[in-house]
């Protein structure tokens, strides 16, 4: 799509999709009517991906509208990432800053409140059945 143009695109799935692919991603549209047009062509014969990257050529839409356009996968790529890094960056800073996690404390999970977020007493319980 950014080299060749929509059109050189939509032939290329096309070709793809006579090799017997799965499903198709077609890179950077960037309107929704180019999403739609891929959609027209494609959609009732192959899932489409469309790939949610803030700050990506493709305008980012919820999961309700791309499926209105005809898209049945919907990735939201190093979105975490993106969300997590001014809490990182305050973490390190007040870090270096005091030497210390102490200032940080409130805003951090405990041990024990870490653990049952990320499932370890269910874990935990589960391993005694193999004991």
């Amino acid at each position: 799509m950014a080299v060749e143009g929509l059109d050189a695109a939509l032939d290329r799935a096309e070709a793809y999709l006579a090799c017997g692919v799965d499903a198709l991603f077609i890179e950077a549209l960037r309107s929704p009517e180019q999403m739609d047009a891929a959609c027209s062509r494609f959609a009732h014969r192959v899932p489409l991906l469309a790939n949610m990257v803030e700050g990506g050529k493709t305008p980012i839409q919820d999961a309700d509208a791309l499926q209105q356009h005809g898209f049945r996968i919907a990735i939201f790529p190093g979105g975490t990432a993106r969300a997590v890094v001014h809490t990182l960056q305050g973490y390190y800073a007040s870090l270096h800053r005091h030497r210390t996690t102490q200032p940080w404390r409130p805003q951090m999970l405990d041990f024990d409140a870490l653990n049952e977020v990320i499932g370890t007493p269910e874990l935990m319980r589960t391993g005694q059945k193999y004991d």
